[in-house]
């Protein structure tokens, strides 16, 4: 059937609503002539009062009298006007530019800088809660039929709803008859803009070729390239009527579409979903944003998504359109995996994503199942993003799907050997697991890091790291006091973040950054960290006031690791805020347990290198920590170390695990002089003669009953050092 008349069983009854609509609008619109009369909570006796200490209050504001704009502000609140009259209150009234003015000046200006920040909270609030309200949508629908102040009001209306307006605008493009009308509705939802496309994209394939049209025009003169990849997919599909493919394919070039690759089209889209650009996002600031679908008797239908995981549902969404359109885009599967494992890192505490009943697999099933090529391509892309929980994933889709002779391939990018150099001490840590997992044959750019990372792995212990940028040395030392309370080793602490770079590149890596500036200082430094190999995925902890806050969250919605908090909160708020920040960041701080599985996992790894004794690895690169280790760490550790140390063919540890077998008592003992005893059938005798002294003294002072046990131990180190066969003679003759 032709597309004109799919949805003709449902026009007749569309038509009928939007009439009623329209005398609703055109009855609305003979109301008002009056300067408020559009709003019945604006009707009581209040209203002059409240709009006059509006303007007293933008205006005190505007020349600096923070005392009066104080108190019309106080009053204003008193008065008990609500989030929404205040909106509408400044909309109709044209005081929108007005009020950013006012703002603008009004955050830093001291004695009403909190008032500026609660008039502002309000006013959003407001205007959120009239963007949302169904009914007033209607109403100003309506109104675009009335008189001419009826279509301006309505119109003004239209667009601060944004993309809320769209469905029931939508509505009236595809029931009404009514040319007039039409044009006024065409023009509102192109002056909307960009938050009219996603939900136009959505709905373009299911209309009647004369609204695919209409929509096609539309998309081209809002001018929003998000929309190319549906537009061309209208293009170049087979239902689609000649009229709809010239005006979609129109709406393409326009837009700077080249390629006919419709797949091609919707991977693009989707990494940019990916990347979290913030214009791709209708309302960036809100706590949920919508996921569109339309179907022919519905209509445009919106599903809430938290904002939080809002771009990775669009990503999934692209790149499965994507495959659909073809199945062999190495990229978009690549995209669907990143954006899957990021939306399950990224959602917050609380919330819900109301696709997730829909998934048949988890983002772990996918990362593994999609082959080891592609979990490369998810590592790249989350290295390019600072995503370290991401890299973290992708660096254990890697270890559980790569063969161990191609782990590092023979050309190309090799994001696993950039994750020996990322900021994050975890993720060096993760790499060198698996780089020395892997048994290379061959030596590869990066190979002389692995053994020592894993060596640092074993000596790692759930310590945070910290540097202080502040101005002041006051500054400096209230926090580094506040992170020394809360766990952290301040490493530095200077005026600039140049200033301690130096002492970054010695460290073991930074956990934290945390510094103490006004707006725009803040924002250079976040520059300067970000643009810093040893930073530039690190935490940032913004320490600022009530009014720099807002502006620095909105500042840094997309960089989900950099974090403001107000000073002069208390050191639990800021404790708290600090692990808020790093969960989000890298997974949360390392813990003593995490410690413990890096130990362990790093001494296991080692012991397969150097029982290997091939490839570019050289096990003698760990000796230092290993022999440090022996004398820090205690219990069934101890002998993991241990174990380790036999396998080094030199003097050193030879002679440290004599040492340490000597020292010790009971069963830790018998099982070191066993350690010793392999390293010497391995290696021969590196032995000291003080040790060997000190051996013939246990051996002569282990008799008796329950001793055997050490005896014996001492006896196989004895015979395996291969000395003088005396010993054993004497021990004989004096028995």
């Amino acid at each position: 059937m032709d597309r004109t008349f799919r949805t003709s069983n449902t026009s007749f009854i569309r038509a009928v609503a939007i009439g009623s609509l329209l005398i609703i609008g055109l009855d609305a619109a003979n109301r008002v002539e009056p300067a408020f009369a559009s709003s019945p909570a604006l009707q009581d006796g209040n209203d002059a009062d409240q709009t006059r200490l509006v303007g007293d209050f933008l205006h005190y504001v505007l020349i600096a009298k923070p005392d009066l704009a104080e108190a019309a502000g106080r009053q204003l609140f008193e008065s008990g006007i609500t989030d929404a009259q205040l909106a509408e209150l400044v909309s109709e009234n044209d005081l929108g530019d007005k009020v950013d003015r006012s703002l603008s000046r009004g955050r830093g200006m001291a004695g009403v800088g909190p008032m500026v920040t609660e008039f502002e909270k309000r006013l959003e609030e407001g205007r959120l809660e009239l963007a949302r309200n169904q009914d007033r949508i209607q109403e100003a629908i309506g109104m675009l039929n009335g008189s001419l102040r009826a279509q301006m009001m309505g119109k003004r209306r239209l667009i601060e709803a944004g993309e809320y307006a769209v469905p029931q605008l939508l509505d009236v493009l595809v029931a009404s008859k009514d040319p007039e009308v039409e044009i006024r509705v065409i023009e509102v939802i192109e002056e909307i803009k960009r938050q009219a496309v996603l939900p136009l994209c959505a709905a373009l394939p299911e209309l009647s070729a004369t609204v695919q049209t209409k929509v096609c025009r539309m998309l081209s003169k809002i001018g929003w390239p998000t929309a190319m990849p549906y537009l061309l997919k209208v293009a170049t599909s087979r239902q689609s009527t000649p009229e709809v493919k010239d005006a979609a394919m129109t709406a393409f070039r326009r837009l700077g579409g080249t390629s006919t690759d419709v797949s091609a089209a919707f991977t693009a889209l989707g990494r940019k979903f990916f990347a979290q650009e913030q214009s791709l996002i209708a309302y960036p600031a809100d706590p949920v944003n919508m996921v569109w679908n339309y179907g022919p008797h519905s209509g445009l239908v919106q599903t809430p998504v938290p904002t939080s995981i809002f771009c990775q549902v669009m990503a999934m969404r692209s790149a499965r359109t994507a495959l659909a359109a073809d199945p062999s885009n190495r990229m978009a599967l690549a995209v669907f995996v990143a954006a899957d494992l990021r939306r399950e890192n990224q959602i917050g505490a609380g919330e819900t994503d109301p696709f997730a009943a829909d998934a048949k697999y988890t983002p772990q099933f996918f990362a593994t199942a999609a082959g080891s090529s592609i979990a490369r391509d998810v590592l790249a892309m989350a290295i390019d993003g600072n995503d370290t929980a991401l890299v973290r994933d992708a660096i254990s889709a890697l270890g559980m799907t790569v063969e161990r002779g191609r782990m590092v391939g023979a050309g190309g990018r090799q994001p696993l050997l950039e994750c020996l150099r990322y900021p994050d001490r975890r993720v060096q840590y993760d790499a060198a697991l698996v780089l020395g997992a892997a048994m290379p044959e061959k030596a590869f750019a990066g190979d002389n890091q692995v053994v020592p990372l894993l060596a640092n792995a074993i000596r790692s212990n759930n310590d945070s790291f910290a540097v202080v940028v502040a101005s002041t040395d006051e500054d400096r030392n209230s926090l580094s006091a506040m992170l020394g309370n809360a766990g952290f080793t301040v490493v530095a602490s200077g005026p600039g973040f140049y200033d301690l770079e130096s002492e970054i590149n010695r460290s073991n890596g930074i956990d934290l950054v945390v510094v103490h500036a006004g707006e725009a200082d803040a924002v250079t430094t976040v520059g300067q960290i970000r643009n810093f190999a040893g930073t530039g995925a690190t935490p940032v902890m913004l320490m600022c006031s009530g009014i720099d806050k807002i502006a620095m969250d909105r500042e840094f919605t997309s960089d989900r690791a950099t974090g403001a908090f107000i000073s002069g909160g208390t050191e639990a708020q800021f404790q708290s805020a600090v692990n808020s920040l790093m969960e989000v960041a890298s997974g949360g701080r390392l813990t003593a347990n995490d410690s413990m599985a890096y130990t362990r996992n790093a001494l296991q790894t080692l012991a397969n290198i150097a029982r290997h004794g091939k490839g570019p690895y050289d096990i003698t690169a760990a000796e230092p920590s290993l022999l440090a280790a022996m004398t820090s760490i205690s219990g069934g550790m101890r002998l993991l170390v241990a174990e380790v140390v036999s396998l080094i063919a030199t003097d050193a540890s030879q002679q440290a695990l004599i040492d340490a077998a000597l020292a010790a008592s009971s069963n830790e003992q018998i099982s070191l002089l066993d350690l010793a005893a392999s390293s010497a059938r391995s290696f021969g005798n590196k032995a000291a003669g003080r040790q060997v002294e000190a051996l013939r003294r246990l051996i002569a002072s282990s008799t008796g009953e329950g001793n055997s046990s050490t005896a014996n131990a001492a006896g196989r180190l004895y015979g395996s050092l291969d000395l003088s066969s005396d010993e054993a003679i004497r021990l004989i003759a004096n028995d």
